[in-house]
């Protein structure tokens, strides 16, 4: 219980130096801004390295799934694009890309052109989508995927869509969520 009560906190700045490099580091991997990461190194916020242990189980630690990158990702992205007008959007776009999916794909879904997409990307941002609005056509949507690709994918798809929605809500509780921005895919 000793976690869940609130202690006094200040950063040694050498402590700070270290948060501040890793957030440029990640900034320089995932091409946007993190003022909000920035933010917290500043003020030594436990928060921080949380996030980071959280963003590597998500992404860097996977274990090998039965389940195709790219129906992860574009689960995901359905489901980021409901809460998100632009950075975290953004940083899925780029890992994407950096993990090989098609560039023309990534655009369709940010174009909600889904009918251009392959059937089974098309399932899983639909998916995304509703799982992010609560929506009852989940169900169905589940179903089906479950079908494709078997109960512990719909796991993994639930895990990697709740951890992709995390940071959305970060930024808007502390104020950095404010303003849409163009989200751009990179053809190489």
């Amino acid at each position: 219980m000793t976690d869940l009560v609130a202690r006094p906190h200040s950063p040694s700045s050498s402590n700070t130096g270290i948060a501040l490099q890793q957030v440029a580091a990640s900034e320089a991997v995932l091409g946007v801004r993190l003022d909000y990461m920035r933010e917290m190194a500043e003020l030594g916020s436990p928060v921080l390295a949380r996030m980071q242990a959280l963003t590597a189980l998500n992404r860097d630690t996977l274990p090998a799934s039965a389940l195709a990158g790219d129906i992860r990702a574009f689960a995901t992205l359905g489901a980021i694009m409901q809460d998100d007008c632009g950075e975290c959007v953004q940083i899925h776009i780029n890992l994407d890309r950096a993990a090989g999916i098609d560039a023309a794909l990534l655009q369709a879904a940010l174009d909600r052109r889904i009918d251009d997409l392959p059937a089974d990307l098309a399932l899983a941002w639909r998916f995304g989508q509703a799982v992010a609005a609560n929506d009852p056509a989940m169900d169905e949507l589940r179903q089906q995927l479950e079908q494709a690709h078997g109960r512990a994918a719909i796991i993994d798809l639930g895990f990697s869509m709740a951890v992709a929605r995390f940071y959305p809500t970060v930024k808007r509780a502390m104020g950095y969520a404010q303003s849409c921005s163009l989200v751009r895919v990179k053809a190489a």
